[in-house]
């Protein structure tokens, strides 16, 4: 069972920060994403997700925890948006990895012939304008994926984005979350790690394997992931309380931080 096939996108435009429908054909500049009934909490675990990957560094899309009556949704800021001289909001042309790679959206898991980590690496060192920086961005989000448990980081949840100025480059990230804190959903990775499928079969000496996988050296991949872990440890704290200012189920939010420092934890553990 997939989250992202469980969750309702709306997209709306924000006018004098307001929530609006968007008229016939009228770009729209935000997604308004309201929780899922079955899996209590997807809020606040989204939020606190994409919160701390910017704390930490990363490029994603901004969001906000907006509450109706006494229901959250979350507002995801569009990214694949300009504004004109005109000041009217024009489209980017983004494409996921399956499309980028010929992929149908059936075959999005490696596990169903969808594309490898070793694949969106090649992809990126083709395509990007700046392969080198991009290349790196995917690592940072391969390795925050795994410290938070979004088992469901598929080859659509990444996207290559072309800017008004032509560039390619890796889209800021998007839909994520601690998939693991849900136990009815499987932990298995979407995309494997030096052939491993979850953080807890990770060894030690799996890196000099993904390190083959990604086309990155030995040393940098364990370097960077323990820089990572130690950010995390860092700020999750900080990023804790940023979202219990305004999330409702404040016990969800305690348990994903409890859970994701157990993770980094773990994962430093793993790298030698």
């Amino acid at each position: 069972m997939s989250l992202a096939g469980a969750q309702s996108k709306i997209p709306v435009v924000l006018v004098n920060g307001e929530i609006a429908i968007p008229a016939p054909g009228e770009a729209t500049s935000h997604i308004l994403k309201p929780p899922i009934e079955r899996f209590p909490g997807t809020t606040e675990n989204e939020a606190f997700a994409m919160r701390l990957a910017k704390k930490i560094g990363l490029v994603v899309a901004d969001v906000e925890i907006r509450h109706a009556g006494n229901r959250p949704f979350l507002l995801v800021e569009r990214y694949d948006r300009v504004r004109g001289e005109d000041s009217e909001l024009r489209r980017l042309h983004q494409e996921d990895f399956c499309q980028a790679l010929g992929y149908t959206s059936d075959r999005k898991y490696a596990a169903d012939g969808g594309p490898t980590f070793r694949d969106c690496f090649d992809l990126l060192r083709r395509v990007a304008s700046r392969p080198a920086v991009e290349v790196l961005k995917l690592f940072d989000a391969a390795i925050f994926n795994l410290i938070i448990g979004n088992a469901d980081a598929h080859a659509k949840n990444y996207s290559l984005l072309h800017l008004a100025n032509g560039a390619i480059e890796l889209a800021p990230l998007y839909d994520l979350l601690s998939t693991v804190y849900y136990p009815e959903l499987s932990p298995r990775l979407a995309m494997k790690i030096a052939k491993r499928h979850t953080l807890e079969e990770l060894k030690s000496s799996d890196w000099e394997k993904f390190a083959d996988e990604t086309g990155l050296a030995l040393r940098f991949i364990r370097t960077r992931a323990k820089e990572l872990a130690d950010a995390v440890n860092k700020l999750i704290s900080e990023t804790k309380a940023d979202i219990l200012e305004s999330a409702p189920d404040k016990n969800a939010v305690e348990e994903i931080a409890e859970l994701i420092t157990a993770r980094s934890r773990f994962l430093l553990q793993r790298i030698p």
